[in-house]
C-alpha cells in the first residue's frame, strides 16, 4: 500500500475496469507522458486530441483530485481509455480484459532527470501552484505535504536517489517511489499476453517503430497515411511546443504545468556529469535485480 500527501495507491480499490482499458505504469521520469501522447494519437487516430492529455488520461493515484471526480470522469468516458499510474504491479489489481503498458529507462538518466523535476517542482512557480491545489482538494494527508528540499548538487542528490526512497520497504527512488521496484514487479510477469514492456532509449532510437508495434499489442490498425503526422506528434519537440495540449486547468494541470516538465528527452547526459562514486551506487542498485532484467535496462547511450 502506498499512501502520503500526494499518492494513494487505495483508490485503484474503486475501479471498475472495462474491457479495453489501457493502464500505462511507469516510474518517475520513465516515459509516462510521452506514453500517454503515443496512445492518444493511437486511440483518436489523429495528431490533434479533443481534450488535454491528462483529462484524457488520468493519474488515478494521484491524491489531489477527489476520487469521485475522476472516476465519474472514466464513466463518462467513451473512448478507449487509457489510465497513468506510477504504482509497481504488486500495488495494483491485474485484469485479464485491460492492457499493461510499462516503460523502462536506464536509471543513470532518469535519476538525472528526476533531479531537474524535483529541483523544478520546489521552485516557487510550481510551489504555490501545487499549495493552491491542495487547498482546493486536500486528499488524505495534504496539511503535512511540502515539497522535498532536493539538494542542488547532483552528486548529493545522487546518493539520495540510489540509497533510499519514499517508502521504507523500498531501497531507492528518493523522494518518490522505487524504480527498480517498480520495474521488478513487473518483469516477473512480461510474459503475460496481456502485459508490453517499453524501453525509453528504444523510443528514442526508432519512435515509429515503437508506435507501430505498440499498436499491434493493443489491436489498433492505422491507415498509412495518418503514420507521418502521428509520429511527428509524439516527438519531445512537438509536445515542448504544444505544452497547452498536455496540461489541464484542473488543480493537476494548474501545478504541473507550472514548470519545464519536458526537460531534455535525450539520454547519456550521465556520461559527462556522474563521478564513479556516483556510477558505483548506480552499480549497487543494479545488483538487486535479476540479471537478465539488467541487460534489457542498461542502454550506453553516447554522450550528448
Amino acid at each position: 500500500m502506498y499512501r502520503g500527501p500526494l499518492l494513494d495507491s487505495t483508490r485503484w480499490d474503486s475501479y471498475t475496469p472495462r474491457r479495453g482499458d489501457i493502464v500505462i505504469s511507469t516510474a518517475t521520469k520513465a516515459g509516462t507522458t510521452w506514453t500517454q501522447r503515443i496512445v492518444a494519437s493511437l486511440v483518436f487516430q489523429s495528431a490533434r486530441l479533443p481534450l488535454p492529455l491528462m483529462e484524457l488520461s488520468p493519474w488515478l493515484d494521484l491524491d489531489v483530485t477527489p476520487l469521485a471526480d475522476v472516476l465519474a470522469s472514466l464513466h463518462a468516458q467513451r473512448h478507449r481509455r487509457f489510465i497513468k499510474t506510477h504504482l509497481p504491479l504488486d500495488a495494483l489489481p491485474f485484469h485479464a480484459e485491460v492492457s499493461y503498458l510499462v516503460i523502462g529507462r536506464d536509471l543513470r538518466d532518469l535519476a538525472l532527470s528526476t533531479h531537474h523535476h524535483a529541483r523544478s517542482m520546489g521552485s516557487a512557480g510550481p510551489r504555490a501552484a501545487l499549495a493552491a491545489a491542495l487547498e482546493t482538494y486536500g486528499g488524505s494527508d495534504a496539511s503535512s505535504f511540502r515539497p522535498p528540499e532536493v539538494p542542488e548538487d547532483v552528486h548529493a542528490f545522487w546518493r539520495e536517489f540510489f540509497t533510499r526512497s519514499a517508502y521504507p520497504w523500498e531501497s531507492d527512488g528518493w523522494p518518490y517511489n522505487s524504480p527498480t521496484h517498480h520495474l521488478r514487479s513487473w518483469w516477473e510477469h512480461r510474459s503475460e499476453p496481456n502485459v508490453h514492456l517499453l524501453h525509453y532509449q528504444d523510443m528514442l532510437d526508432d519512435l515509429e517503430g515503437r508506435m507501430r508495434r505498440l499498436a499491434d499489442f493493443l489491436g489498433i490498425s492505422v491507415d498509412a497515411r495518418l503514420w507521418p503526422d502521428l509520429v511527428r506528434a509524439c516527438t519531445f519537440a512537438e509536445m515542448k511546443a504544444k505544452g497547452h495540449e498536455i496540461w489541464d486547468s484542473g488543480p493537476t494541470g494548474s501545478a504541473l504545468g507550472t514548470w519545464d516538465f519536458f526537460h531534455r528527452g535525450t539520454s547519456g547526459q550521465w556520461r559527462t556529469r556522474c563521478s564513479a562514486d556516483d556510477l558505483a551506487l548506480h552499480e549497487q542498485a543494479l545488483r538487486r535485480l535479476p540479471t537478465d532484467l539488467r541487460s534489457w535496462l542498461v542502454r550506453d547511450a553516447p554522450p550528448v
